[in-house]
C-alpha cells in the first residue's frame, strides 16, 4: 500500500519579550498551531518551563536600548536559531529580540509580520518602527495609527 506525501508544515517562529509582548504573542499564535509548525523564542527563560509539552519553547538573552551591549550576542543567538530551524515566517509583537530578528530575517528569505503592542496608543513603539521599512507586514492594533499602506490596522487582539 502506497502512502501520500502530504507537504510539510510550514515552521514560523514566534518571537516576543516576556511579559505583555508575550501574552499577545500567544493569543495571535495559538489557533496557529493546527496549521504551521510553531516555534516560539522568548528571552523568559520561566515561559519555557511552563509551556504545553507540545509547544517548543527556546529561551535567548535578553537585551534591549537599555542593555545594548547584549544585542550582538542575541543576534547571534538568534542567526544560529535561524540555521538550525530554518523558519519560513517570523510574527513578533515587540520588543528588541523580535526587531533583531526581523532584521537579521530581511537578509534571508523569511517573511516577517510585526504586531504592535497594544499599549502603543498614540504612536509606533520604537521597535516597530525600527522595522517597519524591513518588515513584510507591521500591522496595529489602533485604526488612528495606521497609515494605510506600511502600518495596517486590523483590530485588537484582546
Amino acid at each position: 500500500m502506497a502512502t501520500k506525501n502530504y507537504p510539510k508544515k510550514r515552521k514560523v517562529l514566534a518571537i516576543a519579550s516576556p511579559g505583555g509582548h508575550w501574552i499577545q504573542l500567544n493569543k495571535i499564535c495559538n489557533p496557529l498551531e493546527d496549521r504551521f509548525d510553531m516555534v516560539y523564542v522568548t528571552p523568559g527563560a520561566g515561559y519555557a518551563t511552563a509551556a504545553k509539552n507540545s509547544r517548543r519553547v527556546l529561551t535567548i538573552t535578553d537585551a534591549s536600548a537599555d542593555s545594548k551591549h547584549k544585542l550582538i550576542p542575541l543576534a547571534f543567538q538568534l542567526l544560529l536559531i535561524f540555521i538550525k530551524e530554518r523558519p519560513t515566517a517570523i510574527i513578533s509583537t515587540g520588543a528588541a529580540p523580535g526587531a533583531i530578528a526581523f532584521l537579521i530575517a530581511k537578509a534571508l528569505p523569511i517573511k516577517t509580520i510585526w504586531v504592535d503592542s497594544i499599549a502603543n496608543v498614540s504612536q509606533i513603539s520604537r521597535s516597530g518602527r525600527m522595522v517597519k521599512k524591513h518588515a513584510d507586514k507591521v500591522i496595529t492594533q489602533w485604526q488612528p495609527l495606521s497609515d494605510g499602506e506600511n502600518i495596517i490596522y486590523k483590530g485588537s487582539i484582546l
